[in-house]
C-alpha cells in the first residue's frame, strides 16, 4: 500500500506542475527547463516550443530502488529522448519523448543513477519527469 501511495503522490506532484492554461503562459517560460536535483531526487520540467537542445546532469543517488514518473502533455511535434545512466555509464532507463503519455513505476536492482541525459529535436509540448529514491523496492 505504501508503494502505491508513493507512486501516486509522485505522479500527482509531477502532474500538478504540468497543469497550466496555455493562454496564461508568458512566452519567456517557453524553452526554459526547470531542474531540481538533490540527493536521491530529480525533477525536470519544460514547456517547449520548437525546442532543440541536448543536456546532461550528474545525479547523486544512494539506492537502486527508484520511483519514476513521466508526463508528456500538449504534444504537438518533434521528438526527444531521455536516458538515466548508472555510475558506470550503462543505460538503466530510456524513453522516447513523442506523443502524449503518462508513465509511473518503481524499479529496483537495475543500477544506481549517476547521470540524467535529455535531448530534443524541434520538440513542442510539455515534459515533466521525476525520479526519486523509493523506500519500498519492487
Amino acid at each position: 500500500m505504501k508503494k502505491v501511495l508513493s507512486i501516486f503522490l509522485l505522479a500527482f506532484v509531477v502532474y500538478l506542475t504540468g497543469c497550466t492554461d496555455d493562454d496564461d503562459i508568458n512566452s519567456s517560460y517557453y524553452n526554459t527547463p526547470v531542474i531540481s536535483k538533490t540527493t536521491d531526487a530529480l525533477a525536470y520540467s519544460l514547456v517547449a516550443e520548437s525546442y532543440t537542445q541536448t543536456a546532461g546532469y550528474n545525479l547523486t543517488f544512494t539506492s537502486d530502488s527508484l520511483a519514476y514518473s513521466l508526463i508528456i502533455a500538449n504534444y504537438f511535434s518533434g521528438i526527444g529522448s531521455l536516458r538515466i545512466k548508472d555510475t558506470s555509464g550503462t543505460i538503466i532507463y530510456e524513453e522516447t519523448l513523442q506523443g502524449n503519455k503518462v508513465i509511473s513505476f518503481t524499479e529496483s536492482d537495475n543500477g544506481i543513477p549517476g547521470k540524467f541525459e535529455i535531448d530534443f529535436d524541434r520538440f513542442t509540448g510539455t515534459v515533466n519527469f521525476a525520479l526519486a529514491k523509493s523506500n519500498s523496492g519492487n
